[in-house]
């Protein structure tokens, strides 16, 4: 792509390994770790969307595991969506990168065009909620022995469903109908689920992190998530009218549920634990990650 920068691996040495082999470790054991947590009854076959976590690999890798299980044959292009955790964003509109390709420790990843404007590309490069999925779409690219294009757009606030439905709209004109139903282009939201605690000034269960406190983050996140995979976005916005939440990335997450409801495919919750699982250790502040697949 002319006058477009190439997207530097900008975590690479920090919230990740920056040398291959050490990556492609990180990777094999994130593949162990959601293999273990994984049901006999979880459906299996090619996924067309995903919602994936975008912490760092060490405690996010085994929400973005799945996707490895379940790709498709061949993947040509990846669609990211995710929120902006530094600059203010225009409230229900997708605002897209313009960068020629992707480095990885694993290698690169070339770009597709979505959109002329690179405006929001110096934004790109520093967000990690874009980059923490390459990794693993690089891994894959050499699996299959042929390339995966990637592209990306942020988005931090949509308004209703019906500005949801609207935005899946627009990507379906974008991206391709008939591309979306070969299969061959994924389209993933980026977004970790609960941030809990004093850190995050949210406690509205109570100060301590405790076992009730726990339980009922879970509760109300897999309702959300729940309510995503069944592209059921009418009781979702109700509850974000109603509540003050913390997932980060819920607008990316609704424009891909009615993205996957247009489509037809059909969604489930492929996982779902907290920073606390990983780390082992006592803390009243957490980070709750969930994968939502949809075939």
């Amino acid at each position: 792509m002319k006058n477009s920068a190439l997207r530097s691996a900008w975590y690479a040495g920090t919230w990740y390994a920056g040398d291959g082999e050490g990556l492609k470790a990180t990777i094999l054991d994130s593949i162990d770790a959601a293999d273990k947590v994984r049901s006999k009854e979880s459906p299996t076959g090619a996924i067309r969307f995903a919602l994936l976590p975008h912490a760092g690999l060490y405690y996010s890798g085994r929400g973005i595991a799945p996707l490895l299980r379940h790709a498709p044959p061949k993947i040509s292009r990846v669609l990211i969506l995710a929120p902006s955790h530094s600059a203010y964003l225009p409230n229900d509109q997708i605002s897209f990168g313009n960068f020629s390709g992707f480095d990885t420790p694993l290698g690169r990843l070339e770009a597709f065009k979505v959109s002329d404007s690179s405006q929001l590309n110096s934004v790109l490069q520093k967000e990690h909620a874009v980059e923490m999925v390459l990794p693993f779409l690089a891994y894959l690219q050499e699996e299959q022995k042929s390339p995966i294009e990637v592209a990306m757009g942020l988005i931090s606030h949509v308004s209703d469903i019906n500005q949801a439905n609207i935005l899946a709209n627009q990507l379906i004109e974008l991206l391709g109908e008939e591309e979306l139903e070969r299969g061959e282009t994924l389209v993933i939201a980026s977004s970790d689920f609960t941030h809990y605690g004093p850190r995050f000034n949210y406690v509205p269960y109570g100060m301590r992190a405790n076992q009730e406190v726990l339980t009922r983050v879970k509760e109300e996140d897999l309702k959300v998530a729940t309510l995503l995979a069944k592209g059921e976005l009418g009781p979702l916005f109700l509850r974000q009218r109603s509540e003050r939440g913390t997932i980060c990335g819920i607008a990316a997450g609704a424009i891909v549920s009615a993205l996957a409801k247009k489509s037809g495919s059909k969604g489930w919750v492929a996982d779902y634990y907290t920073s606390l699982d990983v780390v082992k250790e006592r803390s009243n502040d957490l980070v709750a990650y969930g994968t939502i697949l949809w075939r």
